[in-house]
Order: C-alpha cells, then sequence, then structure tokens
C-alpha cells in the first residue's frame, strides 16, 4: 500500500530514484533562484547606471517591499506545499488545494494593501519631491500587480506538492525570461520612475500564470472543489503557516527595515549604497528559499512516515553539499567584495564593501541544511524556528537603531549579522534533534571538509587581490568564478565518495 504523502511522480520511494529526485531538484530550484537573482541584479545595474544614486534609492526603499512582503506568501506557501504532499491525491487534495488557493488570495490582498500603504508611508516621511510622487504612485500599482501575482502562485505551489521539480523549476525559469524582457524594455525606453517600481513585482505573475497553463497541459489531477474551503481542510494549513509567518515577519523586519531606518538616520544616498551589498547578500537567501522547496515536501514524507534514518541521512548529507555549494560563493564575495562592487555598480558603490562582507559573513554557518527553515518546517519544527528567529529579529531592531547613527552602512549590516550568529546554537539544537543526527557525524562529515577548502580559497583569493589588484570586470568576475569553480572540483576529487561522485555523473548527464 502506497504511503498517502507518495505522490505519483515519486520515481521511487528510496534509493538512487530518491536521491536523485530530491537532488535534481534541489539543483533546478537554484538554478530557477539564481537565474531570478541574476536578473534582478541586471535590473539593479542599469538602473544605477541610469539614475542618480537618490533616485535609485528611492527604488530600493519601495521596490523591495514587493520581495520582503511575500512573507505572507511564503508562510502560507510552505504550509500549503506540506499539506497537499500528505493529502491523498484526487478529492482530498483538491479540496486542499482548493482551500490554498482561498487562502492566497486573502494573503495576495493583504499583502497589495500594505505594499500601497508602506510606500505612501515611506514618500511622506523619507522622500521629497518628484521622487515622494514616484515612490508614491509607483507603490500603489505595485501593490495590485504583486496582490494579483500572489494568488497565481497557488499553482506553481501545486506542481511542487506533485514532486515536479524540474517542472516547476523549468516554468519560474520561462518566468524569470519573460519578467527581465518586460523590465529591460522599460528601462531602455525611459519610462517614469513610477512604472518601473510598479512593474518590478511581476515576477510572481509570471511564475504563477505560467504555472496555471502548465498544470492544465498536463492534467494533472487537482481542480477547484465547489465548497472546497472548509475548516477542517484549512486548518491543515493554518497552524504551521501561522508559525511560518513568524518567521517570515521576522525575516522581513530585519532585512526590510534596515533599509528604512538607514535612510531615516542618513539619506537616501546612504540607502543607495547599501543597496549593492543588500542584492549581493540576496544571493544566500535566493539559495535558501531554493532548498526549501524540494526539502519540504520531502522531509514531511519522512517524518509523517517515521522514516528517522532517511530524515538523518537528508540532514548530514544536505548540509554536507549545501555548504559544499555555499561556502565558496560566500568566501568569494568576501575576499573580492571592493573590486566587485567597484566594477559592478562603478566606482561610487565601493564604500560598501565592508556591510557586503559583514552581511555575507553568518551564510558561512546557516547555508548548512539542518539549521534552514525548509528542513525544520518539514520535520514538524515550525513553532521553535518561529520563536528563534522572533528573538533574533528583536535583537537586530535593537542593534540597528543603535549602530546606524554612528556607523552608517556597516551599522544594519552588523545588525543583521551579530543577531544570526548567536541564534546559531539553538538552531542547531533543534535541528539535531528533530533529525536525530549526532553533532559529531555532522561536523565530520559537512562542516570540516566545507570549511577546510574554504579557508584555502579565502587564502588564495586574498594573495591574488593582494598581489595581482583585479580592477576590470572580467578580471574580477573571472578571479571569483575560478576560484569556486577549483573549490567545487577539489570538492568533488578529495572529499566525494564513489556513489556521490555517480550521482554527480547522472546528475550533469541528465541536464546536457
Amino acid at each position: 500500500m502506497r504511503p498517502s504523502g507518495v505522490a505519483r511522480s515519486d520515481p521511487g520511494a528510496s534509493g538512487p530514484g530518491e536521491a536523485r529526485l530530491l537532488a535534481s531538484g534541489v539543483l533546478i530550484q537554484q538554478l530557477a533562484q539564481v537565474s531570478g537573482l541574476l536578473v534582478l541584479l541586471a535590473i539593479v545595474t542599469l538602473l544605477a547606471r541610469r539614475l542618480t544614486v537618490a533616485e535609485l534609492g528611492a527604488y530600493g526603499l519601495v521596490a523591495s517591499l514587493s520581495g520582503y512582503l511575500l512573507v505572507f506568501r511564503n508562510s502560507v506557501a510552505s504550509s500549503a506545499v506540506r499539506a497537499m504532499s500528505i493529502a491523498e491525491p484526487g478529492e482530498e487534495r483538491s479540496r486542499t488545494f482548493t482551500a490554498a488557493a482561498a487562502l492566497y488570495a486573502i494573503v495576495g490582498l493583504v499583502t497589495g494593501l500594505l505594499l500601497a500603504l508602506a510606500a505612501i508611508a515611506i514618500a511622506a516621511a523619507i522622500l521629497e519631491g518628484e521622487l515622494a510622487t514616484d515612490a508614491r504612485l509607483g507603490g500603489i500599482g505595485l501593490g495590485v500587480v504583486t496582490g494579483v501575482g500572489i494568488a497565481s502562485t497557488v499553482w506553481l505551489d501545486a506542481l511542487r506538492a506533485e514532486r515536479l521539480f524540474v517542472r516547476s523549476g523549468l516554468t519560474e525559469i520561462a518566468g524569470v525570461a519573460a519578467h527581465f524582457a518586460l523590465m529591460l524594455t522599460l528601462i531602455l525606453s525611459g519610462v517614469d520612475l513610477a512604472v518601473v517600481i510598479a512593474l518590478s513585482g511581476a515576477l510572481p505573475l509570471w511564475s504563477g500564470v505560467l504555472s496555471a497553463l502548465v498544470a492544465r497541459g498536463m492534467r494533472l489531477p487537482i481542480h477547484f472543489v465547489r465548497g472546497g474551503v472548509e475548516r477542517a481542510t484549512a486548518m491543515t494549513i493554518v497552524p504551521t503557516a501561522g508559525w511560518l509567518l513568524v518567521v517570515e515577519l521576522s525575516n522581513f523586519a530585519m532585512y526590510a527595515f534596515s533599509r528604512v531606518i538607514l535612510g531615516a538616520y542618513r539619506s537616501p544616498v546612504a540607502v543607495g549604497l547599501f543597496e549593492g551589498p543588500v542584492r549581493a547578500h540576496n544571493l544566500f537567501y535566493a539559495l535558501g528559499g531554493a532548498l526549501a522547496v524540494p526539502v519540504v515536501p520531502t522531509a514531511s514524507r519522512y517524518q509523517a512516515e517515521g522514516d528517522e534514518r532517511r530524515l538523518r541521512e537528508l540532514a548530514v548529507r544536505g548540509t554536507r553539499y549545501t555548504l559544499a555549494l555555499a561556502v565558496p560563493l560566500c568566501v568569494a564575495l568576501m575576499a573580492l567584495a571592493e573590486p566587485l562592487l567597484d566594477v559592478w555598480l562603478g566606482d561610487r558603490y565601493g564604500s560598501g564593501a565592508t556591510a557586503l562582507t559583514i552581511l555575507v559573513s553568518y551564510w558561512l554557518l546557516y547555508a548548512g541544511l539542518v539549521v534552514t527553515p525548509g528542513f525544520l518546517v518539514g520535520a514538524g519544527r515550525a513553532r521553535q524556528v518561529g520563536l528563534i528567529t522572533a528573538g533574533a529579529a528583536a535583537l537586530n531592531l535593537v542593534l540597528a537603531l543603535v549602530l546606524t547613527p554612528e556607523l552608517g552602512i556597516e551599522g544594519p549590516a552588523l545588525a543583521t549579522a551579530i543577531p544570526f550568529f548567536l541564534v546559531f546554537p539553538l538552531m542547531l539544537r533543534v535541528g539535531l534533534d528533530a533529525s536525530g543526527a549526532a553533532l559529531r557525524e555532522l561536523a565530520r562529515r559537512a562542516w570540516l571538509p566545507a570549511y577546510a577548502l574554504g579557508a584555502a580559497l579565502a587564502a588564495a583569493l586574498v594573495a591574488l587581490r593582494l598581489g595581482a589588484e583585479p580592477n576590470t570586470l572580467p578580471a574580477v568576475i573571472g578571479s571569483a568564478v575560478a576560484g569556486v569553480l577549483a573549490y567545487w572540483a577539489a570538492f568533488y576529487l578529495l572529499v566525494l565518495g564513489p556513489e556521490e561522485r555517480a550521482l554527480v555523473r547522472g546528475l550533469a548527464g541528465g541536464y546536457r
């Protein structure tokens, strides 16, 4: 008898098929997230070279809200994916999908209203003149676009709940391409800043609409059920979503309020200088979000089935691989922060190097799967994650208010990194308890190889920067890419075992 949490797309309950499904899901989702982040970086790069620093600051203050206010959507999404993935295929899953769609519509409405109100408040309190007008009008349009987009993304999460990770990832990449084409057209045609701000939040709408077309084209057995919004069905989503909302609101407070506090104490120019470090830091935030897509339904399934062995191995091997992915990226950004900002955004933005280094630093720890919210939520520990993250957010607010007046853009960077370093032991304890993994095993199989190679890479990149002083885009990007690729090659040759190498070769062969 097949367990209720196993979707029809499952290629195998265990063994290489299960490992390949999860690994391919992580890979394609990270490609989707990275493509989205690269597009956002490209958009910021174009805007930085076409706008004044103050105009870029106004854009960052308002447009960034659409990303951070996805907290409401994200809190419902992970819980809805979890509920749909363990619901019996057929009528039960369709009812769960219908309840999720209703919640997404409510969340879209609330998010859109909050976006408009926040933009109006920022325009009145921080900006002046034409900047204030553009922020106000753009923010109202942004609220409408984002609200409709959030409601449509229930189809994307339905694909994920069916464990169609590759299909959902490719659909997201197509949405990213469409969004980039739209934004590129707007920027190069010289439209008003208000229009650029309003349509900067269209990415969820692209993903949602394309996912609906894919789901219909595949004839997936999920559909809206008349009277499907029942209290019992909704309550399979809401409790976990409540704690996830705490997590997402805490992240929002830490990542979004830093710009507001910086703008209030300093100026829109300071916010513009902070934009580069924040956008580069978001690479890791996006990678963390990518991990949650396949991990939430997979960990939920293992936890529901009481499969302690696979849950433990998911935690240890997941941490091993995610650190191998993120540590070299983190080291490269920290070692080459100043020349990277100079060649990316221009000489005016190089002073943000210290802030970038500080912002990225805590991801050396939090890139490990065992401490990520996606894994812990899937393992049924949403409450603990919510409480810990809320504590970190409260400390962040205090530190930001204290440090920003004296330190400028380094203040909010420190206020973000310090709380995460302090609460890491608590998150680690919850992760080890949820997974049954041993600290010694985690240190030996995941931490030791990842950080040893990371230290070697850091020494090499610092020596290169001091000796060769790369100061052109090809030189800086080439140095970073070469360092990251060298790290991954060393990890493949020196750390991975024969079975792990076979998995890597199989995945590489599948995407050629």
